[in-house]
């Protein structure tokens, strides 16, 4: 039996999952990719390319020709220790609480959260690996450290246009990739809200009678993409992902536990060391130097 509510939420599942889990609107990027295992702080793995179309044609009675293999490469990233924790008083954990049964449950159902948010900034955010150190922290590379092929920037800010996701499509179609998310911060989910507007207008009239003018699904030459707004993401980026490419690697993952007690305090925690790998980097892209600018609309 659980002592307390904490401990029966975490026994069908791993701490792990419940982080993925727990905020999957606001961990969009997070909750759907896939996971994986690293055995070392420096995770490393192999990539592999196709080589290019050619003319193929033989004569009969041709001579059999080879050519040397291409040697795959090898790829690294850093895994990162994440941790929140709590305290909370010996006698705040006795006394009656309207709503909640334990105040040390409450808090650490929130650290859970406040760590998925984390996973999540990370992913979006870091832009640099590190070795680390005693005294530095190790960090892997997130979205702008490993998209670099597939970049369309420009030397001024500029509007997000259906043309310029296009074109961004193309290249990545061209590098052999084919994104189907499309992630972008909530600013620029109103700038593609815009694109066929006069068209995604309309009154249900038979149901609900709401005014619609939403695009969660944006379709291209390329193929679908789905919009997901990332609260995390800035307003002058927007990337084309592949999701099936990318994966969170643990080394340890996430998992609770009690702080020897040194006063008259219950004190918990919630730790882990994971990593980001990044297969397959031209499958994706990124548009930057965007102004964020919502067009006016009829």
């Amino acid at each position: 039996m659980a002592s307390n509510t904490y401990t029966a939420v975490g026994n069908r599942e791993d701490v792990s999952d419940i982080i993925t889990n727990i905020a999957p609107y606001d961990t969009p990027l997070y909750s759907r990719i896939g996971r994986t295992k690293a055995t070392q702080t420096n995770h490393e793995w192999l990539e592999d390319t196709l080589g290019s179309a050619e003319a193929n044609k033989q004569v009969e009675g041709y001579t059999y020709s080879t050519v040397d293999a291409t040697p795959r490469t090898r790829l690294n990233n850093y895994t990162q220790i994440m941790h929140r924790g709590i305290q909370v008083t010996d006698t705040q954990e006795a006394v009656l609480h309207h709503g909640v049964r334990s105040e040390i449950a409450y808090q650490m159902t929130k650290k859970l959260k406040e760590l998925a948010f984390d996973c999540e900034k990370a992913l979006i955010e870091q832009s640099n690996k590190v070795a680390g150190s005693m005294a530095v922290p190790r960090e892997f590379g997130g979205l702008p450290y490993w998209i670099i092929t597939n970049v369309l920037t420009s030397g001024s800010a500029r509007d997000l246009t259906f043309d310029l996701i296009n074109t961004a499509l193309e290249q990545t179609w061209n590098a052999g990739g084919k994104p189907s998310i499309l992630l972008v911060s909530p600013r620029n989910k109103r700038v593609i809200s815009t694109f066929t507007a006069g068209h995604t207008k309309y009154m249900d009239g038979n149901h609900t009678r709401k005014l619609t003018q939403i695009i969660s699904v944006l379709e291209t030459d390329f193929g679908t993409l789905q919009c997901l707004t990332d609260r995390f993401m800035p307003n002058d980026v927007i990337y084309g992902l592949s999701p099936e490419y990318m994966k969170k690697a643990f080394l340890r993952n996430f998992k609770t536990g009690d702080i020897p007690k040194i006063n008259d305090m219950g004190r918990r925690m919630v730790n882990g060391e994971w990593t980001l790998e990044m297969r397959a980097e031209k499958a994706h892209f990124k548009i930057e130097a965007l102004n964020g600018l919502v067009p006016a609309t009829a």
